[in-house]
């Protein structure tokens, strides 16, 4: 059998969805057009969603592309290439504070304390231990002020330092560990699966997400408000789709894990040990302000952002129940 196939049947079981695939009353789609970076777990959640069926259980033809930033996938958004699109809420934030239409319509990566994926870690014998260990040291994140970094720095300071004495640059993933063997970075903030793929390499300094909190939502998936406006129908089988997505995810992971070992060209052996992301189900100001409230602090945000803005136009579909 197709393993798509295959998971969508598994997904649907789980589910309590009885499978229609051919069927001759089989409801007319209405498309939507879906960006996502593809390159994480966390990332990854619409091409679950296509892969197990539920966006098509929701009615939707979703045609899900490939960004290689979630910047270019809000500049997407906004020119009205993209109807939806994934980004973490700091930059949503930033796009709103400059007065960009935008909203975010849905969940998606949940930091909890229970399964951090990102870590700050050093080349192994390093001997960065506390905050103030990292005065001039150089850290590399895979981007200028955004959430590793802003989580980087709440930790720093936390741990005793001073984060303003530190210098970021920006590095991709791959190239973080051969930077450290090399010295040319201090230490780095390493994502899943690169942090388990490169353990042998490293070593672990801290949890780089816990100095925003112990809860709190990092990525979503934002719209233009117009484009919410106009299509509310579709927006709302959209929100249905990701929370049954989240809710199956969080607790199928070997299913999910073949889709990521695929998608990424990732050792299974390698999916099946590391921390996984968890999607958030419920969309709330209050699961969203503590990223908005960190990124303001370390300089991402120039002024203030409410949740409640931020979610305003999305409200209606979660306060009003989600059928």
């Amino acid at each position: 059998m197709n393993p798509v196939r295959t998971t969508s049947l598994l997904l649907a079981l789980a589910l309590g969805i009885t499978p229609s695939w051919g069927a001759a009353d089989a409801p007319v789609l209405t498309t939507i057009h879906v960006g996502t970076t593809n390159n994480s777990d966390s990332s990854l959640e619409p091409v679950y969603a296509k892969a197990g069926g539920l966006f098509k259980r929701s009615g939707l033809d979703a045609r899900v592309e490939s960004f290689s930033s979630g910047g270019a996938i809000l500049d997407a958004v906004v020119a009205g290439a993209l109807d939806v699109g994934f980004t973490n809420i700091a930059s949503a934030g930033a796009a709103l504070a400059r007065g960009l239409p935008i909203v975010l319509l849905a969940p998606s990566m949940l930091y909890t304390s229970k399964s951090p994926i990102n870590f700050l870690v050093a080349a192994r014998g390093s001997t960065l231990k506390t905050g103030a260990d990292f005065a001039g040291k150089t850290i590399g994140v895979s981007t200028l002020t955004g959430e590793l970094q802003i989580g980087a720095s709440a930790w720093i300071d936390r741990a005793g330092g001073d984060a303003k004495s530190v210098h970021f640059v920006e590095i991709p993933f791959a190239a973080m560990v051969p930077a450290l063997k090399q010295g040319r970075i201090d230490a780095a903030v390493l994502s899943e699966p690169a942090f388990t793929e490169n353990k042998d390499d490293i070593e672990y300094i801290g949890d780089a997400s816990a100095g925003i909190g112990s809860r709190f939502l990092v990525a979503g998936f934002v719209s233009s408000k117009a484009w919410v406006a106009a299509n509310p129908e579709t927006a709302r089988r959209f929100v249905t789709a990701m929370l049954l997505t989240a809710r199956w995810a969080n607790t199928h992971r070997a299913e999910t894990g073949r889709i990521l070992a695929e998608e990424r060209k990732t050792d299974p052996a390698i999916v099946a040990v590391m921390n996984r992301a968890t999607f958030g189900d419920a969309l709330t100001a209050a699961i969203v302000q503590p990223l908005l409230d960190a990124a303001y602090k370390y300089g991402t945000l120039k002024q203030p952002v409410k949740g409640a803005d931020l979610i305003a136009d999305a409200a209606p579909f979660w306060t009003q129940g989600i059928r």
